[in-house]
């Protein structure tokens, strides 16, 4: 156990801290937005659900290049403290996440094209639309005063989000990070870059060969495809534009000979998920391709007995998305239920039941009835005690739940999502912490929970409101609402200043602090910037209509067609079996984790199986040859410098196409 007299406790340099998260978080969603493809150019996470870590990895190089430019050393201290506060900025600067994904693009939309009548909006979420029209062609004044109620609701609801999972941050510290010690993939890349940058070694030992190899190779792949994607002219080195997604997924059309396995859709083809994947588990990866082998199995024994009927007639894409057979919806599986909603309830459910001894101390520290010696051992270790941890969770679980109601929702389903945000936060960040990746990912199967909630649908404002949120707080809080980010920057930052033995009450305190301002400054910098340069203007800040998508009728599907229940109960019942067996057996691989990144929604859209299996070769064949030393100096190097040469390409690219914004060529 790490105490205070173990660990650095260096002065925060808080005037830098504060002046960074107000001009990033500022600015941060304006670059992002300018970005025409801010899913891989944006500023803060890039990857879709891989959730690359761009700005904490640029925070560092600037900082160590300002001090070699100014010949002053940077400590481990400073460094960890840029990364946390890069680390809680990501979801406020990153493409897919509030004020951009399912934010304010989409409420200006359903404001200027419909009839305040009929809009479930309250002015908290979006004012009315004589004050946001201009915001659509730009070129007007900023109404600020008329904005300022919308950006306090903001503020506050997404500060309560933060501070909520900051608590629950505090309460898994130690288990996750002093006693499992799990591998966070994407904080291994950060720290390799700190080590690389700052040792007082000569250049060459301190960089290896493998490192630079990588990094140079990660460059030279990343550059040719901002080139094809800037030029039509630049030829597709890679077939980038022949069925391929956003993220490098190659999804089959029917004319392809493996059209006619029903349970075939895509496979992988971006080396960027195989060198995060590499610093994974191997039992969790073996999982992630053994589990998709057993669901194409299914899938044909399924689609023989008759179900899926139709599907060798769709594309790859279509197959797990579309229709009323796709993999998400169809009988007999309805993947989105029994993996996305029942394996992650399982999930939950069986590492709380496991680790039930460690919560109820932490509890019995709470309210005093631990050895005192023991609490205050806690409390000089933790970043807060554990009684300010759950009063934390709970005070903001109310504040929550009263901004949700002053919008419109209802008590029962405002709780509900409360509820339910714990346990797909915890498995999402869980999930990040072991691979790299974001899962469970890229469903509806929130909605399910408010839907059992209300009853019989109708078109109340409790309806739209709690559906809508459903989708930050139960479907997608890391890597889509973001509303559970703080929960991933905290544990992550955690991780890095055990490495460095810097106090974790400083890292605390610049989570907190982020947690409380970027949400309104975000949103101040997204109503500056649609004000000024026009919301059609900025290639990633389209918007679509909410109120269509998440009223009655479109969600009469979701999050699979009725009966959906036997289905999510199977899937809970399945991950505590496996969670269990894996737990009680040392001889039983399979765990639920790898389940989860076969066949979760945005696993199979982006043929993770494909990642998983080339992960697990290689890193099986480096332990085979070298043991753990070739993994450790030459194999984590190697995968590090590849990640870090796509971010440097990233960020370049970045910064020429926002040149081109204001300068086309």
């Amino acid at each position: 156990m790490n105490t205070q007299s173990e660990v650095k406790i260096d002065k925060v340099p808080w005037i830098s801290i504060v002046v960074l998260t107000l001009v990033i978080s500022f600015f941060g969603p304006v670059y992002t937005c300018i970005q025409p493809n801010g899913a891989w150019y944006a500023l803060g996470s890039i990857g879709c659900k891989l959730v690359v870590m761009v700005l904490p990895l640029l925070l560092i190089m600037g900082a160590s290049l300002a001090g070699k430019l100014t010949g002053r050393s940077i400590s481990m201290t400073n460094y960890t403290y840029l990364f946390s506060l890069g680390t809680a900025l990501l979801g406020f600067t990153s493409y897919d996440n509030f004020p951009i994904g399912r934010g304010l693009p989409h409420f200006i939309y359903d404001r200027v094209n419909f009839a305040p009548e009929i809009l479930p909006w309250s002015t908290l979420l979006i004012p009315p639309v004589d004050v946001v029209q201009p915001m659509v062609s730009g070129g007007a004044p900023v109404e600020w005063g008329a904005w300022l109620p919308s950006m306090v609701w903001w503020g506050i609801f997404f500060a309560a989000c933060g501070f909520f999972c900051l608590g629950w941050g505090v309460i898994w510290r130690r288990r996750w990070i002093d006693v499992e010690k799990v591998p966070f993939p994407h904080t291994q890349v950060a720290i390799s870059l700190i080590d690389k940058t700052s040792a007082k070694k000569p250049l060459k030992e301190r960089l290896g060969l493998p490192f630079v190899v990588a990094l140079l190779i990660g460059v030279a792949y990343q550059i040719p495809l901002l080139l094809a994607y800037m030029f039509p002219w630049f030829p597709d080195i890679y077939g980038w534009r022949t069925n391929t997604c956003l993220m490098g997924t190659y999804y089959l059309d029917p004319s392809s000979p493996l059209a006619a396995i029903a349970g075939f859709a895509q496979f992988h083809k971006n080396p960027t998920f195989v060198a995060i994947l590499y610093m994974a588990p191997l039992n969790v990866l073996f999982g992630g391709w053994l589990w998709y082998l057993v669901f194409v199995v299914l899938m044909q024994i399924a689609y023989q007995m008759g179900y899926y009927s139709g599907i060798l007639q769709m594309s790859g894409c279509g197959r797990v998305w579309c229709g009323t057979q796709g993999y998400r919806v169809g009988e007999p599986f309805k993947w989105d239920v029994f993996t996305t909603a029942g394996v992650t309830i399982g999930i939950f459910v069986s590492y709380v039941v496991l680790n039930r001894l460690y919560l109820a101390e932490t509890f019995k520290a709470a309210i005093g009835t631990l050895d005192k010696t023991r609490i205050e051992e806690y409390n000089k270790s933790e970043p807060i005690s554990y009684r300010n941890a759950y009063a934390l969770i709970v005070g903001s679980a109310v504040l929550i739940i009263a901004t949700l109601m002053a919008v419109g929702g209802g008590i029962a389903t405002s709780l509900t999502l409360v509820i339910m945000f714990i346990v797909v936060t915890f498995v999402q960040v869980r999930t990040y912490a072991l691979v790299g990746y974001v899962a469970p990912a890229g469903s509806t199967f929130g909605v399910g929970w408010v839907k059992t909630v209300l009853g019989t649908p109708a078109e109340s404002q409790d309806w739209f409101v709690s559906t809508f949120f459903s989708y930050g707080l139960n479907c997608e809080p890391i890597g889509g609402g973001g509303n559970g980010f703080a929960l991933l920057s905290s544990l992550s930052s955690y991780q890095m200043a055990s490495a460095y033995k810097v106090s974790v009450k400083n890292v605390f305190k610049i989570q907190f602090l982020v947690a409380a301002i970027a949400p309104m400054i975000s949103v101040a910098g997204m109503v500056w910037a649609f004000y000024t340069f026009g919301q059609i203007k900025m290639p990633s800040a389209g918007g679509w209509s909410l109120y269509e998508y998440y009223s009655p009728q479109g969600l009469q599907h979701m999050p699979a067609y009725d009966p959906w229940w036997p289905q999510m109960f199977a899937g809970i019942a399945f991950a505590i079996v496996i969670s269990l067996m894996h737990s009680r057996f040392v001889w039983f691989p399979l765990e639920p984790f790898g389940f989860l990144l076969a066949t979760d929604g945005h696993a199979l859209i982006e043929g993770l199986w494909t990642v998983c299996l080339a992960a697990w070769v290689l890193k099986t064949i480096t332990l085979r040859i070298g043991g753990s030393k070739l993994y450790e100096n030459t194999g984590v190097p190697a995968a590090t410098g590849f990640v870090l040469g796509i971010v440097i390409s990233c960020i370049i690219g970045g910064i020429i196409l926002l040149i081109r914004f204001f300068v086309p060529f």
